[in-house]
């Protein structure tokens, strides 16, 4: 079966075959020998920007065949641009030829899961999404080159170097975001915990008081009660109370009787 005769999908496959083969013995020919060396750093997918096998290529070009970039002629008058401003660098800004309803549902889609709670996490949340849209549009535009009948290698290369730059800048940003949070978390536990031992400190300093002050009753209680009586003889306040108590029933029942006569009276 010829090339032709082949579906994208079966060139595609095909295409990641031959890559592999090239990958097993190492081999990768240069394309782009006076690519400046600011431009040779090392992609996510582990290949010089300047770098590419003609198996890659095949393979990248096999799977440009399912881009999903601009198809309406407009579309792709305005997508011929990018080669003069593809918006990688410098301050952040929407193409033309991209969908502002579509960034604004990415970032509130981030904001949904993230829940920013405060004017840093919401400025890293905003850094997310942004490096996150900046890593599609450069996939978008390394898309767009792959149907070109010339792949422009050096272009080729400076969008994959974007491409890592965002991706790594993306993933900065949301450690960032996980490590301001881990630290609030901290914090708020150690003033929880600080809190909790005032708290505990302060419950047995009132414990310690009022012992202390229920036993200078008790002993100025019994100091009282137990004055020594008339001929120097000290009483127990245990005797002392029940003397009291056998006094009390005696008058009850003296008022009692003399109740009962006045009644009959």
């Amino acid at each position: 079966m010829t090339t032709h005769q082949m579906s994208p999908r079966q060139i595609r496959r095909a295409a990641e075959r031959e890559a592999r083969k090239a990958e097993n013995k190492q081999h990768q020919t240069p394309v782009a020998a006076a690519t400046p060396a600011a431009e040779q750093e090392t992609t996510s997918a582990g290949h010089a920007a300047g770098i590419i096998s003609e198996a890659q290529l095949a393979a990248n070009r096999a799977n440009a065949q399912l881009s999903t970039g601009p198809t309406s002629p407009e579309g792709r008058e305005k997508s011929s641009q990018n080669r003069i401003t593809h918006g990688l660098a410098g301050t952040f800004r929407l193409l033309g030829w991209e969908d502002p309803d579509q960034f604004q549902d990415l970032a509130k889609s981030f904001y949904n899961e993230h829940q920013p709670n405060s004017d840093s996490e919401r400025r890293l949340v905003d850094s997310m999404v942004q490096h996150f849209w900046l890593m599609q549009r450069a996939l978008t535009l390394q898309d767009q080159l792959m149907t070109q009948p010339e792949l422009d290698h050096k272009t080729f290369g400076l969008y994959l170097r974007y491409q890592t730059t965002n991706e790594r800048a993306y993933y900065r940003a949301k450690r960032e975001l996980a490590t301001q949070r881990k630290d609030q978390a901290r914090q708020q536990n150690g003033f929880e915990s600080q809190k909790r031992q005032q708290e505990a400190h302060e419950a047995k300093t009132r414990l310690t008081n009022a012992r202390a002050q229920a036993a200078e009753i008790e002993n100025e209680v019994k100091s009282t009660m137990e004055a020594p009586l008339p001929g120097h003889i000290r009483v127990p306040l245990e005797d002392l109370t029940a003397a009291f108590r056998l006094t009390l029933q005696n008058l009850n029942k003296e008022f009692a009787a003399e109740l009962t006569k006045q009644t009959a009276a």
